[in-house]
């Protein structure tokens, strides 16, 4: 069950952690002595999506994205990190098959780029026929003007990292909100889903993305209800 912004064409409204596999969530979050292969099932039982780290695949195999398949609702939704910018789409577009139907987005997440962002157009072009993409660039990179620009023609937005002043996405399949670690208060939890909701109208799929070694479960909960009981959303099953 995502959140459906009922005001303007608004799309999902979407929460989710940084991976699933954290050491801080054992015995804390999952209960004591369940296996990691079950974590995932159990995560996804109470939370609507996750962001798969890209430093996961390196150890993935297509029965283990099957089992991903397997173990959550169809109504769960996967949005799938790439950093490396010489991956070969084609063959991982056949490892996440099995999750075509529930990839809610690419987090194209390079660790190195140049301003002009034209080490990223090929990468861009292949993600975007798998699914709706946005750009995590690396820490104090500033795109240029033709860097923006080729984000613009992609119909692509950078990401509003909260803290820091107001989201300023424009229209588009999908608008990332990251954030850290800093522990926030419901009221100032409230503030973030706001924005979100208000900011993002125009987009097809708003993700709040909390990230950090291991992204606050209270966190996580609270903002899914923050969003399930404003006025401006209603459910979507």
């Amino acid at each position: 069950m995502a959140v459906k912004r009922s005001h303007g064409d608004g799309g999902a409204f979407l929460v989710a952690a940084r991976g699933w596999r954290h050491r801080a969530w054992v015995d804390n979050f999952y209960p004591e002595g369940l296996p990691a292969d079950w974590q995932l099932s159990y995560y996804s039982n109470e939370f609507r999506a996750v962001v798969v780290p890209a430093d996961y695949w390196p150890t993935v195999d297509a029965l283990e994205v099957e089992r991903w398949q397997e173990d959550t609702d169809e109504a769960f939704r996967f949005f799938l990190e790439v950093a490396d910018l010489r991956t070969g789409w084609t063959q991982f577009q056949a490892l996440v098959a099995p999750l075509a139907a529930q990839i809610g987005g690419i987090l194209l997440r390079p660790a190195h780029c140049d301003a002009d962002l034209a080490q990223l157009v090929l990468s861009l072009q292949r993600a975007q026929r798998l699914a709706p993409v946005a750009v995590i660039l690396p820490p104090g990179l500033v795109p240029s003007e033709a860097g923006r620009q080729r984000l613009l023609d992609c119909g692509i937005d950078l990401p509003w990292c909260v803290g820091q002043g107001a989201p300023r996405w424009m229209p588009g399949a999908l608008a990332l909100a990251r954030t850290d670690a800093t522990v926030r208060t419901p009221r100032q939890w409230r503030e973030v889903v706001e924005n979100c909701l208000s900011f993002g109208v125009d987009s097809d799929t708003v993700l709040l993305m909390l990230e950090g070694e291991a992204p606050d479960i209270e966190a996580l909960r609270v903002t899914m209800m923050i969003a399930d009981m404003l006025p401006a959303a209603e459910t979507l099953r």
